[in-house]
């Protein structure tokens, strides 16, 4: 009898134990994901309001939630060295629905900012 109940114990454990990264989440979250040779400072997406800091090369940053989020939104980021701008030459309309997403971003050898949008 007590192998029985602690067996059902143990399962009842492990069932509540089990959750995704995205059960809790309430608004589209985005990171950054550096594929680019700078080292980013600070990515500015909304002015004066959501900031990532201190993005290495081939690194990423942790999740903000965006109370309203789209696939390519203007940004801004900060070098060492330099500032590059990103703006999409098509605004999308439509808002992400709750969800993790990445932006990747690298720089070309133009200098200019490419944005590669995921869904993780």
């Amino acid at each position: 009898m007590k192998k029985v109940v602690l067996a059902l114990g143990i399962m009842a454990v492990v069932l509540f134990a089990c959750t995704d990264r995205d059960d809790e989440l309430l608004n589209a979250n985005i990171r950054i994901q550096n594929s680019s040779t700078f080292n980013f400072d600070l990515v500015e997406v909304i002015a004066d309001s959501l900031f990532y800091e201190n993005v290495p090369t081939d690194g990423f940053s942790a999740y903000i939630p965006f109370e309203t989020a789209f696939r390519n939104m203007p940004f801004t980021i900060a070098t060492d060295s330099t500032t590059l701008e990103f703006t999409p030459s098509m605004l999308d309309t439509v808002p992400l629905p709750v969800g993790l997403y990445t932006y990747e971003v690298s720089v070309n050898a133009e200098g200019a900012v490419e944005l590669n949008f995921k869904i993780d």
